[in-house]
């Protein structure tokens, strides 16, 4: 078997296998190389609890990977080789502050809208939703664009034909403002903040970061308009769909293969070295690893200009995140009932909480009331949930990606959490980085009502 390709692609995240399928889409032969056991990334189903019970270890909700034009060009051929996502069409998301007061999303923006106190803040948020319809095709291109490519002169052209150099401007101010400066600015009342304050944080923002003015309506927009989808019986069915995919389409994947270097010959990329082997690309390389990896072993250092390498070595990686995997015995019970419905709640009083909190783990430090978003995929019935018991993943903001001890967890609920949980919760299931082994704890049974 050759090891030549047109294109050898590096790592298979997300993005590396939609390159791989959108290249070998185009005609070009490729291989794809991956040093884990399996491809996907941080895209995996596991039995991370009890036998039976299949948690999505990393990537749950693919809200961005349905809105985005991967999908628009990929998605027909990837339902074809077996992927089935679930959604809803009613309540999607929701924070719960400490006092137990709940503010739910709708997939219905006037649905949403009408449980704000504030008429004005009603039709704000329906304004703003729909300047950002209006304006989505630039900011989606100014949002994928390199910042030095004439793509992004030709997308904020577009923002001023759509809405002038005023509408323009009302853009630009966002994407330089915080979230919690613009949630202020715009809407009176609280509920808007208290709903989207959170889901900065899946941007790897706080709420005092710059970009939040941007980010939030585009939360907003996102989820009401396709929801949060999850993959039927687990994301670990997204990469089988996507192996079948690359298989019918002549990718050749290979697994547990560490690449250790690019090639590189007369200023070209032309191949990889890995484990003593020579994958050559007649046509490119791609390498979906991040810029330390990159321009710090990867690449040899005389084929880097100094700046950009000195450029790429202060790149940081974000705030990382603990998660904790549950098998329940039954559903969570939640004052409001409207929850029960609900995927993914954050438990959190807003910018104000949520703002604490990323200062504390920006500081080094564990925050002392952090942000917690309760996923439960099983509220849509999926398979991978035995006798229809429910399963439930909490995750919260943090700074360290290692356990501080070993030590069991404190059990003591958050008042912002279930009013009741139930009486045996079996195992729960902290996650690190992949290839981390998990560490498992026991929780106790006892009354939070």
């Amino acid at each position: 078997m050759t090891d030549e390709a047109d294109a050898i692609v590096v790592g298979s995240g997300i993005n590396g296998l939609v390159s791989a399928a959108e290249l070998a889409r185009a005609g070009w032969s490729v291989i794809l190389l991956e040093r884990n056991a399996e491809i996907g990334g941080f895209i995996a189903t596991e039995e991370r609890t009890l036998p039976g019970y299949l948690h999505d270890t990393f990537s749950s909700w693919h809200t961005m990977f349905v809105s985005g034009p991967a999908y628009a060009a990929l998605g027909e051929l990837l339902h074809r080789h077996g992927l089935e996502y679930r959604n809803t069409d009613g309540w999607v998301t929701a924070s719960v502050a400490d006092d137990g007061h709940a503010t739910l999303a709708h997939r219905d923006p006037e649905r949403t809208a009408a449980e704000f106190a504030h008429a004005e803040d009603r039709s704000a948020y329906l304004a703003v939703l729909q300047r950002l319809g209006e304006n989505m095709a630039s900011i989606g291109g100014l949002l994928g664009s390199e910042v030095r490519s004439l793509a992004l002169v030709r997308h904020t052209f577009g923002l001023v034909r759509s809405g002038g150099l005023r509408g323009a401007e009302w853009w630009l101010r966002a994407a330089v403002t915080s979230g919690r400066a613009y949630l202020r600015r715009d809407f009176h009342g609280h509920e808007v903040d208290h709903l989207y304050a959170p889901w900065l944080l899946h941007a790897g923002l706080s709420p005092d970061h710059a970009g939040g003015g941007l980010m939030t309506p585009l939360f907003a927009g996102t989820l009401h308009g396709f929801g949060l989808p999850v993959v039927a019986g687990g994301a670990g069915r997204f990469v089988a769909a996507f192996r079948s995919l690359l298989g019918s389409l002549g990718v050749r994947v290979e697994t547990g293969v560490e690449v250790d270097r690019v090639l590189v010959e007369q200023g070209r990329a032309v191949g990889v070295a890995a484990a003593g082997r020579s994958f050559r690309a007649r046509r490119a390389v791609l390498a979906s690893v991040t810029p330390s990896a990159l321009y710090g072993r990867l690449l040899p250092e005389g084929a880097v200009d100094s700046a950009l390498r000195a450029e790429a070595a202060s790149f940081r990686h974000g705030r990382a995140a603990l998660q904790i995997h549950v098998a329940l015995s039954e559903p969570l019970g939640w004052r409001d009932p409207r929850l029960a419905e609900i995927p993914l709640i954050h438990l959190s009083d807003g910018s104000a909480g949520t703002g604490i909190a990323c200062a504390e783990a920006e500081a080094g430090l564990l925050p002392r009331h952090p942000t917690v978003v309760v996923g439960r995929q099983s509220c849509w019935t999926r398979p991978g949930c035995p006798r229809a018991r429910p399963l439930c993943g909490c995750s919260c903001r943090r700074r360290r990606t290692r356990p501080v001890a070993t030590r069991p967890v404190n059990s003591t609920r958050r008042t912002a959490g279930p009013r009741r949980w139930p009486r045996a919760m079996p195992t729960a299931c902290w996650t690190g980085s992949r290839g981390t082994p998990p560490i498992c704890v026991t929780r106790s049974a006892r009354s939070t009502s």
